[in-house]
């Protein structure tokens, strides 16, 4: 077989630097109708080798369809059961596989050429006709394609594997298929969907996976085991760069690396302003295991623990000993230090198994069942309980705080605590511990629950501002779509506004106000946050050194005049343009111990 093109010229794109670092390494193109077939011509004597591999790979396709088909007979999942039957009677069809036998016999082509000529033939029979229902069954026959192809190349039919130091490429990725990419010690990550605040963009921040999204196109020009670059900072992906490019970036890479370990120096250092300001630097965090490294970067406590991927990443869904046992975890390993658990935010975006078995269909699922509403509907009411009790059970050892997603109002907010009771209640009765003066928190990332902030002050322990979604339903934008990106902007007046007046409702109410969105971790926006009078903040533990050195550098005083000047400015880019002017001057000592 003929090795890939290596004639092949450098090519750049330029999409959205969503996580920082350069990352140097081989493509794993991931999703369907990604995988490109390799196409050559074989030998005469090679052809019978070339159809027994061909049926070889239809022989464990069937059999995979076969396991999947017993687990859903298991769970009664019987439409789906009928629709793998028709896949594995697919596999038999002679539009198949005599089809593609014929190709490789006829004009000596590779099997993977020939089943591509086959499933191809077979899709254009479906697109001419006319009953919509029928032409959409040709996905069927894309997904069985699929399957076979990926068992010829050798290729994993399930969970994501991609080998170490791959950079993984990919239309879009889910949540939970990013939060496991650190796992196998990946290069880096590309996409063609996304924007700075999708979850792919988070969670590879928080594993400081070098990533770009927004890179319309790339999955046409990317073949699986091109060499690329990817650089985190400036948004560039490089397709089969030349030995100089690598070089230069095999350098930038170094240099990063030192700055990296300069900047971890502060890590025992407070983040404290020239004027003895102390702020909290906390980090945002998915699970006990990522502890370890928000301690090394310097958080003194977590701020977020999203708990939605104790429902994403298995196949059984979390029960109250799951959330209990993995609480308990993480307050050993935080040690005395501060955890903030928030219940979980499923939904939109981040969908677990119930979520989608229940086909919602919602036509914006953003503005739909999810967080909070979710924990209070049927669906997933039991499930709330059931993660209330483990999370409480496990607040007896040691200093947790709990806070709710997506609260848009008092009677929402009194609801989840009407359940909250209920819960104690249930635990008292069978004289299990828990802390009695659990705190209650609330996230404000709706601008209704923003705008009555001095109400729900008074029924709440603290509050976390999450502008990630903030900024999404403020500016009626999509943090997701790439086509409408430049609208989202941390630095928007009306949106600095917002965040003044929060701080404000909860000082005036005698609780703490923290802030836990992505601009958090933004040098160029912390210092306005703090100026605005948050002391908290919560960010992926990969900003916290960055940030603290901005912190230190600066003056509580001269940052209030600053946030003064800029609310009286009428556009983000004169904003952005001030603060930027006023960093500029700290940059000699901006990392200064």
């Amino acid at each position: 077989m003929p090795g890939r093109d290596e004639t092949r010229a450098e090519q750049r794109r330029e999409g959205v630097a969503v996580s920082p670092g350069v990352a140097i390494g081989r493509a794993f193109l991931v999703g369907r109708d990604l995988i490109k077939e390799p196409r050559y011509h074989v030998e005469p004597d090679d052809v019978e080798a070339e159809v027994a591999r061909l049926h070889r790979a239809i022989g464990a396709s069937d059999r995979q369809l076969e396991k999947i088909k017993d687990k859903l007979t298991a769970s009664q999942s019987e439409s789906d059961f009928h629709i793998i039957t028709a896949h594995q009677l697919m596999l038999k069809d002679e539009h198949l596989v005599d089809a593609a036998v014929g190709y490789i016999t006829r004009e000596s082509i590779n099997a993977e050429w020939a089943l591509r000529r086959a499933v191809d033939d077979i899709r254009g029979v479906f697109d001419a006709i006319e009953d919509a229902y029928f032409r959409e069954r040709r996905s069927d026959i894309d997904f069985v394609g699929e399957r076979v192809l990926r068992n010829l190349l050798g290729r994993d039919t399930g969970p994501l594997r991609p080998p170490p130091d791959a950079v993984v490429v990919a239309y879009d990725l889910s949540p939970a298929d990013t939060a496991q990419l650190h796992k196998h010690a990946v290069a880096g990550l590309i996409t063609e969907a996304g924007g700075k605040t999708s979850h792919t963009a988070i969670i590879a921040r928080a594993h400081e996976l070098p990533a770009v999204v927004g890179l319309e196109g790339l999955t046409e020009v990317v073949e699986d085991d091109d060499l690329l670059i990817v650089d985190g900072v400036g948004g560039v992906v490089i397709i089969n760069p030349t030995a100089p490019t690598v070089a230069e970036y095999r350098d930038q890479q170094r240099r990063q690396v030192a700055l990296e370990a300069a900047l971890l120096g502060n890590r025992d250092l407070p983040a404290q302003t020239r004027d003895g300001a102390l702020v909290h630097l906390y980090a945002n965090i998915d699970g006990p295991d990522e502890i370890g490294a928000a301690l090394e970067h310097g958080a003194v406590g977590v701020g977020l623990y999203r708990t939605e991927y104790l429902f994403m990443m298995g196949d059984q869904l979390p029960d109250e000993d799951t959330h209990y046992r993995t609480a308990v975890a993480a307050l050993t390993r935080m040690a005395g230090r501060p955890l903030t658990i928030r219940t979980f935010d499923l939904g939109a975006d981040k969908l677990a198994g119930f979520v989608e078995n229940a086909r919602l269909d919602e036509a914006n699922p953003a503005l739909g069942l999810r967080s909070t509403r979710l924990c209070l509907h049927d669906l997933g009411r039991e499930l709330f309980r059931a993660q209330l009790r483990g999370l409480l059970r496990a607040s007896a050892h040691g200093p947790l705080r709990l806070m709710f997603p997506m609260i848009s109002g008092l009677d929402e907010l009194r609801a989840v605590k009407a359940v909250v009771e209920e819960v104690k209640a249930e635990l008292r009765a069978h004289r299990l511990d828990f802390d009695a003066q659990l705190a209650l928190g609330i996230m404000i990332e709706m601008p209704s629950a923003a705008v009555i902030a001095d109400l729900l002050a008074r029924e709440v322990d603290f509050f976390s501002i999450g502008t990630n979604d903030l900024i999404q339903y403020t500016m009626a934008v999509d943090r997701v779509n790439e086509l409408v990106s430049y609208l989202y902007e941390p630095l928007h007046p009306a949106l600095l506004r917002i965040l003044r007046d929060v701080a404000r409702a909860g000082r005036a109410a005698g609780i703490p106000v923290s802030l836990c969105g992505e601009m958090a971790g933004d040098p160029l926006v912390a210092p306005v946050l703090v100026g605005l009078g948050l002391s908290e903040l919560s960010m992926s533990a990969v900003a916290i050194p960055e940030v603290k050195g901005v912190v230190r550098a600066s003056s509580l005083a001269e940052l209030q005049v600053l946030v003064e000047r800029v609310l009286t400015l009428a556009t983000a880019r004169e904003i952005r343009d001030e603060v930027a002017a006023h960093l500029a001057g700290l940059a000699p000592t901006a990392g200064a111990a």
